[in-house]
C-alpha cells in the first residue's frame, strides 16, 4: 500500500484489515481528500501512480471504524491512504437469468450487452462519456478461451423415463441441458461499459505453461464428497500452485468486494473504481445505514469458511433452496422476482468466476406449508444443499413444523446445510450439534421518493421503495410492476397476455419488496464468502498450498451433525395427530409375514429422527422426472409405466417458444444504471437461431384429415413400443383381481416443462399461457384410478427404517379415465387396441383432460392462497372431505399380499390431518421391516376374495 504523505500529519500506528463495505473505501488505490465545501473527493484515474503494489486491504486506526476516522478529521487527523488493486480484465461468463440457449452458448462480441429499454431513464450521454473517457487508459487482458471451454453439454438428471427418450428439448422428460462451469475462465468480456467503470476478474494463468489449457485435477467424483486426499492433487493442479492462488485469492477477494459495492450501487451508496462517486459526508451517513451484516457466530462462520474452501477448491456446486408459502413463491411478483432468485441473480456470476455452479431454488407452494416436501426428505428439493431458508409462516403456526423442516434438511439430505432464521423460524437449537445457523437482517437507508420527475433522478432499483408521507400513493401505485410479456420478433402467444402478473394480495410483496429482500440475503452469503477467502490466504500464507485437509473436508463435517440431529428437541410430540376418528366398516388384515404394521394409534414421532425420502407429482421440485412418482411406478404388460404414455402427456411436451426470455425493462436495470449481476460478471447468451412459429409449435394441434389417414395402427403402436410381458397379458384378461399393474390409471402431469425450482428451467412456456413472464412453478400433478383401472402398482426400494405412507386425495371425481370401459382392465386391454381414428379421439380426450386439470388446478391453488390471509383464520381441517361420491372398496398390497380392504368410511377413517389440505395414510409402520417392496392400491366395487393369510 502506498504510505500516505508526511508533510503535516500526525502518524497513526495501522493495522491492516479485511474490506468492509460500509466505509468509505476507495476501490481504486487512491487518496481520499476533502474539497473546499468539505465533501470527500477522489483524484481523477490519471493523477494516480499505475505501479505500485495495491494489496486488498484498508487500514483501521486502533480498531476505530472508517465513520469514526472520517469524523476525526474536525480534530485535524489525516483520512488514510486505502488502496485496492484494480486491473483492467474479461470477465468470467454466467449462465444467463433467463436461461440459456438450447443447443448453442457462444460469448457475445465486445460491446454487445443485451439491456432492456427504457423510456423514463433520467441519464444523460455526459456520465456514459465521462466514464468510458476516465477509464480509456486502463490496459485490457485477453485470455484465449478455446481451451477453457466445455466441450458438450450436460443435464442436472441423468435419468429417463422408459418410454420418454425421443421426448422433446425442454420438456419435463428431457430437462434443460447447459454448459458447466469448469475452471475460473470462461466466457469473458473485458471492454462492457460496467467493466470500465467498475472493474472486473483479471485473472490469467500466471504459469505460461498452462495459458489456454486446463490444468490436471484429482478424480474428485472417486470419494465422498470430493474430500480426496492432499496428495491426490497431481503436478500441475492450480490448488497447489502457490503463486495460481496468490493471483486467484486477490482477483476473488476483488471480485466479492466488487459485487457488494454494486449492491450498495443499486441503492446510490456504492464505490465504484473509477473515482466517479463524491464521498461526501450525507453520502457516508447513508452508506452506512444500509446494512448491517448480522454476523453468525464463529462456529457458524467456521462451518461456512470449510465449505466455501472446499466447494471452491473440488469445483463443488452450491445451491441456495427455499420452501414456503405461496408470498415467499413470487404470486404477486413473478417467480424470478422472487427473493431468493433475486438473491441468485447476484450471486451466480460470483461463484462462476471462482468455478463453482450456483443455483438458487424456489420450491414454495402456494396455499400450502413445508411439510407435504419435507416428508421426502430432501428429494424433492435436492439433496445437495448448502442453504436452507423456511418462510411459510402464513400456512404453519406450528413450530413443530419448521423443525421438522431443518430437520430433514440436515437428515436426509448429502449435506448439512446452513439454516437461515427469519420470517418465524428459529434454527439457534441445531447450533448446538454444530450445524452453521443465522439471519441476512434487511437494507436499512433508500433514497425518498418525492414525485414522478423526482423519482427519475434516484438510483434505478430505489425509485418508489420508499415515499414521503404525502406521496405515499406513488410507492403504492407501482407497488406490483411485473408485466407478463415483452415482445419478441419470432412468436406470438396465442393467448392475450395479462397485463400484470397475477396474485396480487396485501400478503403477497411486489416485485421491489423481493429485490430489497433478496438483495439482503445476497449480501449475507458475500459477507460470509469475503470472510473464507480472507482465512483461506491466511492458511495459506502460513502453511503453504493446497491447505490443510482438516480446514476443507466436510465428509465428517456433515456426519457429525447429522448424527447428534436426534438429540435437539422441538419436533412434533407422539400424540400430535391422531389417525382417524371412527373405525366403521373396517376389513382389515394388520399383518404381513407375522408382523403388525401398525396402521392405528397416532401418526408416528419417530418420523423425526429418520432421513426420508419419497416421490412427488406436485411441484416445483428438483429433476422433475427423477423425483416423480412415475420413476417408481411398476411398468405394465404393455411395458409402459403410463398407460397414456404415447398419447402427448403433458410431460412430453416441449415449449411453444425457446429461451431466453427478452429482457424485462421493469426487471433488468438500463446502461448506465448499476446492475450487480453484470458487475459482478454475467456473460450474455447469444440468442438461439428460432425456427418458425409453426415448427415451434408442438403442442395441443390436433391432426387435419389426411394427418389422420397416415395414423400408425394398433399393431405398428404396439412394435414401436417394444417387448409386450405376453403373461401378463394373460394374468389381467383372466384374472382382474391379481396383484399386476392395471391398464387404466391416469397421470395428471400438472405443468408443462422443466418446472425445477431454478431461474434456469422453462415451465409452462405454452403459447396458451396467459401471463408467460410470471414463470409461476408451483403445481398439483397426480395419479387417478378409479374401480376399473386395476391395480397400481409402485416399486418402493431400499426401505431402511420401515416406514411407507403417502398424501391422496380420494375428493376427486372420477372423469373419463376408463370411458367405454365395462370390466377392471376392459378385459386385459386397456386402450391398446384402439386405432386409427379412434386412437386419435382418445389422444384429443386426453388433451382436453390435460387442459381442464390445469384450469381446475390454478383455480384451486387461488383459492388456497386466500385463505392464507393472515386475517382470518386458517382452519387445520381446510382443504376438501374425504370420500368420493358413491360406494367403493379400498384396498392396498404390500408385496403381492393384501393388507386391508377398506369400505369408504373406514377409509376415511384412516386418514391423518396434519395441516391444511394435507391427508396422510400410512400403509407401513414397523422399524424393522427393512428392504425392497412393492407397494400397490386399487378402488373396488366389492372386497377382494383374496384377504391376506
Amino acid at each position: 500500500m502506498d504510505p500516505p504523505t508526511s508533510s503535516g500529519r500526525d502518524d497513526l500506528e495501522m493495522e491492516m484489515q479485511p474490506i468492509v463495505p460500509r466505509g468509505p473505501i476507495d476501490p481504486d488505490g487512491r487518496k481520499i481528500t476533502r474539497s473546499n465545501d468539505g465533501n470527500m473527493k477522489m483524484p481523477s484515474r490519471s493523477n494516480r501512480g499505475r505501479n505500485l503494489p495495491r494489496p486488498m486491504a484498508t487500514a483501521v486506526a486502533h480498531g476505530q471504524s472508517i465513520m469514526a476516522m472520517v469524523d476525526s478529521d474536525a480534530k485535524k487527523k489525516k483520512m488514510l491512504l486505502v488502496f485496492l488493486c484494480i486491473l483492467m480484465a474479461a470477465l468470467v461468463g454466467m449462465v444467463a437469468v433467463k436461461g440459456d440457449a438450447v443447443d448453442i452458448e457462444k460469448v457475445v462480441e465486445e460491446g454487445e450487452i443485451e439491456v432492456a429499454h427504457h423510456d423514463d431513464t433520467a441519464t444523460g450521454d455526459a456520465e456514459s462519456k465521462s466514464s468510458s473517457s476516465s477509464s480509456s487508459a486502463a490496459a485490457v487482458h485477453t485470455v484465449d478461451l478455446d481451451g477453457y471451454l466445455p466441450k458438450s453439454m450436460v443435464n442436472a438428471s441423468d435419468y429417463v423415463l422408459p418410454g420418454t427418450e425421443n421426448a422433446p428439448p425442454l420438456s419435463a422428460a428431457k430437462g434443460r441441458p447447459y454448459y458447466p462451469i469448469i475452471n475460473h475462465f470462461q466466457n469473458r468480456n473485458p471492454t462492457g461499459s460496467y467493466a470500465k467503470k467498475w472493474g472486473y476478474f483479471d485473472l490469467e494463468d500466471p504459469d505460461p505453461k498452462w495459458k489456454g489449457k486446463m490444468r490436471p485435477q484429482p478424480d474428485f467424483g472417486a470419494v465422498p464428497n470430493r474430500d480426496v486426499k492432499l496428495t491426490d492433487f497431481p503436478d500441475g493442479a492450480w490448488q497447489k500452485d502457490k503463486e495460481y492462488m496468490t493471483r486467484f485469492l486477490e482477483e476473488a477477494k476483488k471480485l466479492v468486494n466488487r459485487t457488494i459495492e454494486a449492491v450498495y450501487g443499486e441503492w446510490g451508496v456504492g464505490i465504484p473504481q473509477d473515482g466517479s462517486v463524491e464521498l461526501t459526508d450525507e453520502f457516508m451517513v447513508n452508506r452506512e445505514a444500509f446494512y448491517k451484516w448480522p454476523k453468525p457466530s464463529d462456529q457458524s462462520l467456521d462451518g461456512m469458511t470449510r465449505r466455501f474452501i472446499h466447494h471452491i477448491m473440488t469445483g463443488d456446486s452450491f445451491k441456495l433452496v427455499l420452501g414456503g408459502h405461496s408470498a415467499a413463491a413470487g404470486h404477486g411478483a413473478g417467480f424470478n422476482a422472487s427473493y431468493v432468485h433475486q438473491a441468485g441473480l447476484v450471486l451466480e456470476p460470483v461463484f462462476a468466476h471462482l468455478g463453482v455452479e450456483f443455483r438458487s431454488y424456489n420450491f414454495a407452494q402456494g396455499g400450502m406449508g413445508t411439510f407435504q416436501q419435507a416428508l421426502a426428505g430432501m428429494d424433492l428439493r435436492g439433496k445437495d444443499a448448502d442453504m436452507l431458508i423456511w418462510d411459510s409462516s402464513m400456512t404453519e403456526k406450528s413450530p413443530p413444523l419448521t423443525n421438522f423442516f431443518f430437520r430433514q434438511g440436515l437428515l436426509a439430505g448429502n449435506r448439512a446445510p446452513f439454516l437461515y432464521s427469519g420470517g418465524g423460524a428459529n434454527p439457534a437449537a441445531f447450533e448446538a450439534i454444530g450445524a452453521s445457523v443465522g439471519g441476512y437482517g434487511e437494507l436499512g437507508y433508500s433514497p425518498i421518493t418525492t414525485s414522478e420527475e423526482q423519482a427519475k433522478t434516484l438510483p434505478w432499483a430505489a425509485r418508489y421503495n420508499k415515499c414521503e408521507s404525502g406521496a405515499s400513493a406513488l410507492c403504492t401505485a407501482q407497488e406490483y410492476d411485473g408485466k407478463c410479456w415483452v415482445e419478441r420478433e419470432d412468436f406470438t402467444p396465442e393467448a392475450k397476455q395479462q397485463e400484470l402478473v397475477g396474485g396480487q394480495a396485501k400478503w403477497h410483496p411486489g416485485p421491489k419488496k423481493h429485490r430489497t429482500r433478496g438483495r439482503a440475503l445476497a449480501l449475507s452469503v458475500l459477507f460470509m464468502l469475503q470472510h473464507a477467502l480472507d482465512k483461506w490466504e491466511e492458511l495459506g500464507t502460513e502453511s503453504g498450498y493446497p491447505v490443510a485437509e482438516q480446514y476443507w473436508h466436510v465428509t465428517d463435517f456433515y456426519n457429525s451433525i447429522k448424527e447428534k440431529v436426534p438429540t435437539v428437541e422441538g419436533c412434533y410430540s407422539d400424540d400430535a395427530w391422531k389417525i382417524g376418528q371412527s373405525r366403521r366398516g373396517l376389513r382389515e388384515n394388520n399383518q404381513i409375514y407375522g408382523r403388525r404394521l401398525d396402521l392405528e394409534g397416532f401418526w408416528p414421532s419417530r418420523l423425526c429422527n429418520i432421513p426420508m425420502h419419497g416421490r412427488s407429482l406436485w411441484g416445483p421440485r428438483v429433476n422433475p422426472m427423477e423425483s416423480s412418482l412415475l420413476s417408481i411406478l411398476k411398468p405394465n404388460a404393455y411395458g409402459d409405466v403410463d398407460p397414456n404414455i404415447h398419447d402427448n402427456p403433458d410431460y412430453m411436451k416441449g415449449p411453444d417458444y425457446f429461451p431466453p426470455d427478452r429482457a424485462a425493462p421493469w426487471s433488468t436495470p438500463p446502461e448506465p444504471e448499476v446492475n450487480p449481476w453484470e458487475i459482478a460478471g454475467s456473460r450474455r447468451l447469444q440468442d438461439k437461431a428460432h425456427a418458425s412459429n409453426g415448427e415451434q409449435a408442438n403442442s395441443g394441434n390436433f391432426l387435419s384429415d389426411t394427418e389422420k389417414e397416415a395414423l400408425p395402427s394398433a399393431e405398428e403402436v404396439a412394435k414401436a413400443r417394444g417387448t409386450v410381458n405376453a403373461t401378463a397379458l394373460r394374468i389381467l384378461a383372466e384374472d382382474p383381481d391379481a396383484i399386476v399393474p392395471g391398464l387404466g390409471l391416469e397421470v395428471l402431469w400438472g405443468l408443462p416443462g422443466v418446472c425445477d425450482g431454478t431461474t434456469h428451467g422453462w415451465c409452462d412456456k405454452s403459447t396458451t399461457t396467459d401471463c408467460l413472464y410470471s414463470g409461476a412453478q408451483d403445481n398439483r400433478g397426480m395419479i387417478c384410478f378409479n374401480p376399473l383401472s386395476g391395480w397400481v402398482v409402485f416399486d418402493v426400494k431400499e426401505v431402511k427404517h420401515g416406514f411407507i405412507g403417502a398424501r391422496m386425495e380420494s375428493w376427486h371425481k372420477s372423469g373419463d379415465l376408463t370411458k367405454g370401459w365395462n370390466e377392471v382392465n376392459n378385459g386385459g386391454k386397456g386402450n391398446y387396441a384402439k386405432e386409427g381414428l379412434e386412437r386419435h379421439l382418445l389422444q384429443k380426450e386426453k388433451q382436453e383432460r390435460d387442459a381442464m386439470y390445469l384450469e381446475e388446478m390454478s383455480h384451486r391453488i387461488e383459492e388456497d392462497m386466500l385463505l392464507e390471509d393472515p386475517s382470518t383464520a386458517r382452519r387445520l381441517g381446510g382443504g376438501q372431505s374425504c370420500g368420493a361420491s358413491g360406494d367403493y372398496i379400498f384396498e392396498f398390497a404390500i408385496n403381492g399380499k393384501i393388507v386391508a380392504s377398506w369400505d369408504k368410511d373406514a377409509f376415511c377413517s384412516h386418514y391423518t390431518r396434519t395441516g391444511y389440505n394435507l391427508d396422510l395414510i400410512k400403509f407401513m409402520d414397523d422399524e424393522k421391516m427393512t428392504g425392497d417392496f412393492e407397494l400397490a392400491m386399487r378402488m373396488s366395487p366389492t372386497h377382494s376374495n383374496k384377504q391376506g393369510t
